[in-house]
């Protein structure tokens, strides 16, 4: 049945895999000496501690080691903090974390990074709205200027609105900011952003945050805090009344942030969602039964509405991508048979 070269090819691999089957646990093992020299001291206590009878000199040697690296890797992390490297910090901590045995530390140290890495992004956050500001003043100039040198009269109402609208989001996006500077006591900055804020629009001006930002004391800021937390808890409370679902969604951002935290900042928050996901749901029962129907455009609006109050819902990201294709087949056959009634 068999030619020779086969049957000689068969036993080849026969030893060949009873060799590797011998020789793999070998191969693949690392003593502990080397788990040691690598710094993976938590594999090793874990050799060390399933033996029979443990040897403590050795666990104590790995402790002690663990604890000097333990030091030395803390102190790394410490200085990349200090030099804004928080890739390189949260890499080292990830390392740190997976070779020592027990970090209670790591949550710790996880939170200040990304503390550290929040308060540089504010801090360009800033500097960049109010840059926009600026703009926003020149932009408010040049149209001015427009106005005043044509001959004729034009109608500037919607440039005029669309500035308008800026300005008042570049207003409560500075009040948030010079919100944010409070917490971390950077009065510099929460005046600056206070005052640009109050320029675009004095409605949102409070005696609290000014007199925060003049005496600077920590029991003042707390208090200029919750103002405007009650104040965006109360906002948010009536855009879930009057489901006005855009103002849902920018206040819930807000809120969601440093340093809005408590019972009644999660209690509106919890709210929120629940009133999205309830909305998303019905606007999807409307598109599934309208799509059914033949109704494609209005399903296809129906899903965007579901998608915009619940972006991660898969299911109706798949119903809405094949509804558009369904849209765009009949848009052409339709632009087809009128291009054909025209001839």
């Amino acid at each position: 049945m068999f030619n020779r070269p086969s049957v000689i090819w068969l036993l080849f691999c026969s030893v060949l895999l009873s060799a590797c089957a011998n020789t793999s646990s070998n191969y693949w093992y690392t003593s502990t000496e080397q788990l040691i020299e690598d710094h993976h001291y938590q594999q090793a206590q874990d050799r060390i501690t399933t033996d029979t009878p443990v040897n403590q000199t050795l666990l104590l040697r790995v402790q002690k080691l663990a604890e000097q690296q333990r030091k030395k890797q803390i102190h790394k992390i410490g200085l990349l903090i200090k030099q804004k490297k928080w890739g390189q910090a949260r890499g080292t901590l990830r390392l740190l974390d997976s070779n020592q045995p027990n970090l209670t530390s790591f949550t710790t140290l996880n939170l200040l990074v990304d503390k550290a890495q929040f308060e540089e992004e504010r801090l360009i956050n800033t500097q960049r709205t109010l840059l926009e500001a600026q703009l926003l003043d020149i932009k408010f100039i040049q149209q001015d200027l427009s106005d005043r040198t044509q001959r004729k009269r034009i109608n500037w109402f919607s440039t005029s609105n669309n500035l308008m609208s800026q300005k008042q989001h570049l207003a409560e996006k500075l009040l948030h900011l010079s919100t944010q500077a409070l917490f971390v006591k950077d009065y510099k900055n929460a005046q600056r952003a206070y005052v640009k804020a109050i320029e675009l629009d004095s409605k949102l001006g409070t005696g609290e945050i000014t007199q925060a930002i003049n005496a600077g004391l920590s029991h003042q800021n707390n208090k200029a805090i919750d103002e405007r937390r009650n104040s965006l808890i109360k906002q948010l409370s009536l855009a879930i009344s009057t489901l006005d679902f855009d103002y849902i969604l920018k206040v819930q951002e807000i809120l969601s942030h440093e340093p809005f935290h408590g019972t009644d900042v999660e209690k509106v928050l919890s709210k929120a969602r629940k009133t999205r996901r309830e909305h998303s749901r019905r606007f999807d029962e409307i598109g599934s039964k309208q799509y059914r129907k033949g109704n494609i455009s209005f399903a296809v609006v129906q899903w965007q509405q579901a998608l915009k109050l619940t972006p991660n819902e898969i299911k109706i990201q798949e119903r809405l991508i094949r509804a558009q294709k369904v849209q765009r087949k009949l848009e052409k056959l339709t632009a087809v048979a009128e291009s054909s009634s025209l001839n």
